[in-house]
Formats: C-alpha cells, sequence, structure tokens
C-alpha cells in the first residue's frame, strides 16, 4: 500500500464510528433487502435489477447501503473496502439484516487475494476514487476480476461539482479543473486528535480519466451519463444545477 493510502486508510478508520452514526441516523439502511429498488436510481435499477444469482463485487464499499441493496435483489455480495472499521460495522448490520455477504479488507488498486474472472458485476463508486492515487491500476484490477462478458458500473460523484471553494453564495474556483493532485487536509478534528495525527490525501480525477480508466481495464463503454442535479445536504458550496453523479457502465471483452 503506498503512503498516501495508507494515510487515507488510517484516517478512515478513526473517523468511521461517526460517519456511520450519521449514516444510521439518516439512512434507513434496514429497509435494504426488503425495499432494494428504493436505493438505486433508475439508471442502476436499469443496469442492476435483474443481479439475483450473480456474484457482485462492490469496491469502496463505505457505508454498504449499496451492498445490501444488491444483496436485497439476491445477488451473492462481496463488500470491499480500505478500511476494517467500515467493514466491521457494515458486517454487524448485515447479521442483523440476515444477508449473507463476505467483507474483505483491500486497497483497491491491489485485489491480489481475489482470484481473477471471480464475479459478474463489479460496482463502484460515490466518492471512491478522489481517496485513490492511480484510476488506472483501480479500474484495472476491477477489469480483472470480472468475467468476460460481466458488467463494470461506476457511479462517481461528478467532477464538475469539485473545484469549488466552499462559500454559500457564489462559485468560486478553487483549484484547476486539471489540478489532479495530491491535496493534503487534516482529517484530526473530526476526531478531537491533535493536529496532523490523521492527514488524507485527495486526488481530482476528470471526466476524460474515467472514460479512459474504464476502457483501458478492458471493458467496451455501454454507458455514459450524467445524473441529478440537486443541492447535496452536506455541502455549503451552492452546486445545484450541475450535475451530481457520472455514470459509467462497462461490459468486459472476451
Amino acid at each position: 500500500m503506498n503512503d498516501y493510502h495508507e494515510a487515507n486508510r488510517k484516517g478512515w478508520d478513526a473517523v468511521s464510528p461517526g460517519w456511520q452514526a450519521k449514516v444510521d441516523k439518516n439512512r434507513n439502511w434496514r429497509k435494504c433487502p426488503s425495499e432494494p429498488l428504493t436505493f438505486l436510481n433508475p439508471i442502476e435499477q436499469r443496469f442492476l435489477k435483474d443481479i439475483a444469482c450473480q456474484q457482485a463485487c462492490v469496491l469502496g464499499s463505505g457505508d454498504n447501503i449499496i451492498v445490501f441493496a444488491l444483496a436485497g435483489l439476491g445477488a451473492k455480495v462481496t463488500s470491499v473496502d480500505i478500511s476494517q472499521t467500515q467493514l466491521d460495522i457494515a458486517a454487524g448490520r448485515a447479521s442483523e439484516l440476515g444477508l449473507d455477504i463476505s467483507f474483505v479488507r483491500a486497497d483497491v488498486t491491489d485485489l491480489s487475494d481475489i482470484e481473477d474472472e471471480s464475479f459478474d458485476v463489479v460496482y463502484t463508486g460515490g466518492h471512491v476514487a478522489v481517496w485513490v492515487s492511480d484510476l488506472i491500476k483501480y479500474y484495472g484490477e476491477a477489469g480483472r476480476i470480472l468475467r468476460p462478458g460481466g458488467l463494470f458500473f461506476v457511479n462517481e460523484y461528478h467532477p464538475f461539482r469539485r473545484p469549488w471553494k466552499e462559500t454559500p453564495d457564489r462559485l468560486e474556483l478553487e483549484f484547476n479543473y486539471f489540478d489532479r493532485g495530491p491535496a493534503q487536509y487534516d482529517r484530526s478534528e473530526d476526531v478531537n486528535a491533535a493536529p496532523g495525527t490523521y492527514p488524507s490525501y485527495e486526488f481530482r480525477w476528470t471526466v476524460s480519466d474515467f472514460v479512459q480508466a474504464l476502457l483501458d481495464s478492458g471493458c467496451e463503454l455501454l454507458l455514459l451519463e450524467e445524473f441529478g442535479d440537486k443541492q447535496p445536504d452536506w455541502t455549503p458550496i451552492p452546486v445545484a444545477g450541475l450535475p451530481g453523479s457520472l455514470i459509467l457502465a462497462g461490459r468486459k471483452k472476451g
């Protein structure tokens, strides 16, 4: 694991209990098995609603909402995340829900514990890529563990929403769209630790970076779509009207 990823792993292990407590408060994950489609957007539903009995892997599983939803649709799901704390919390919730899910702690750029061509579907997205220093390796590993003809589905926070300063009354650039970082931040205050205890590193990928990485993974592009235009409640930046998600769907060749 490279130094950037190791620092990010330590940060996520530290902040995960507080972050997951917010998830517990704001998202009714207990309904995932009985109402799985309500946790998927219309594009995800189009590609994933018939996933029953398929082997699916979610990379950078985070709050595991998508994991629980796919399991609710009948898939056999493997949840992969860099943070053991994230996985431990998710495993407890899966047990409460009666879901049979495999949990694997791994860096998404090195899935060496997972065999080639193990899955019918690989899903990744949310806010995963921002923590990853090598998008080509990340998506390359996704392609490696995907069976020929399998689906690679990406739902990422749209790059157009990232370059702005936290000014609630206007959009003002904080950095150039093509500045890929890494940018260093400090997560220490989130857990009342001494400043500098938990540095984190973010990487800013462009739309073309995402598309090229998917193509380089050995997949053909089935879909590129921009979805959503609402203001999220977790940021003061006035991004309503900008696309919320960049969605890619690919099919592994061969």
